[in-house]
């Protein structure tokens, strides 16, 4: 099965895009374009995980279902634009990730 990364990807790299660019211009608040994002990430994880928990199920009780392949697919897929969100999500909060992945160096008092 060939999986695509290219083609799922330009949706959501166009639509952080365009949100972002609308928090940038003032036209919409930078909660909502947080809201967008959290809703995107939730919303794939549930359809992916779903399709992972029960291909996993499935394959645990022995039973092949004509729809197993599609599921597969669209777990990948799913599971390459829970990947590209991660990115974004990181952009989006990269000052507070920095803190955490980078802590401040404590200075001595001498």
């Amino acid at each position: 099965m060939v999986y695509d990364m290219i083609i799922p990807a330009l949706p959501f790299i166009g639509g952080y895009l365009f949100t972002y660019s609308l928090y940038r211009m003032n036209i919409i608040r930078k909660a909502i374009h947080i809201n967008v994002w959290n809703f995107i990430v939730g919303l794939a994880f549930l359809i992916s995980a779903g399709a992972g928990f029960l291909l996993l199920l499935l394959m645990e009780l022995g039973i092949k279902l004509s729809i197993s392949p599609q599921l597969l697919y669209w777990h990948v897929e799913l599971g390459v634009t829970l990947a590209m969100v991660t990115v974004f999500h990181i952009h989006t909060y990269w000052k507070s990730a920095k803190t955490m992945f980078f802590p401040a160096k404590k200075r001595v008092k001498t």
